[in-house]
């Protein structure tokens, strides 16, 4: 049992250090950069990007949930979730988990495909002022709800790493 709490933990913290990192970077740094530097460069680094970025990110954000589920679970923890300051702790990190990945799945990635068919159907030619109207609808919705699943990041984080104190 030891070495199965043991496995999992290197792998929860592991993956959900790679995770958080990386959406702090792009949401505090990367994206705000390329944003900058115009949709001439920004459209095709983020559709470069996303293509592998977004299938890592998922997948390392559910694997995050499920070891973490896992690890309360191997820890016979379940019931102090809601009883102690640990417990508490961790279920605050939990549901901010959950929710980035219901924001990341149900918003970003949707929004992130239908740019990608839309900027992939421009055939190297401008955008057209619908098109470039719906890009920058597109690109707005990705960006508020990626500064939301940063929070939402960012409160898990913060919550992991004070139940260890509790």
């Amino acid at each position: 049992m030891h070495t199965w709490i043991l496995a999992l933990r290197i792998v929860h913290v592991g993956l959900g250090t790679f995770w958080a990192g990386t959406v702090f970077f792009s949401s505090l740094i990367l994206f705000p950069r390329l944003k900058r530097l115009g949709p001439g460069i920004e459209n095709p680094v983020m559709r470069s990007l996303m293509a592998v970025a977004s299938p890592v990110m998922a997948a390392s954000s559910v694997l995050v949930l499920v070891t973490g589920v896992a690890l309360v679970h191997l820890m016979g923890a379940f019931g102090s979730l809601l009883t102690t300051p640990w417990g508490q702790a961790i279920s605050v990190g939990f549901a901010a988990t959950a929710l980035a990945i219901v924001v990341g799945a149900s918003v970003l990635a949707p929004a992130g495909m239908r740019l990608d068919r839309i900027l992939s159907g421009l055939g190297g030619r401008d955008p057209g002022p619908e098109e470039t109207r719906t890009l920058r609808a597109l690109a707005d919705r990705v960006e508020f709800f990626d500064r939301i699943n940063c929070a939402l990041v960012l409160i898990a984080t913060g919550a992991m790493a004070v139940a260890r104190l509790l």
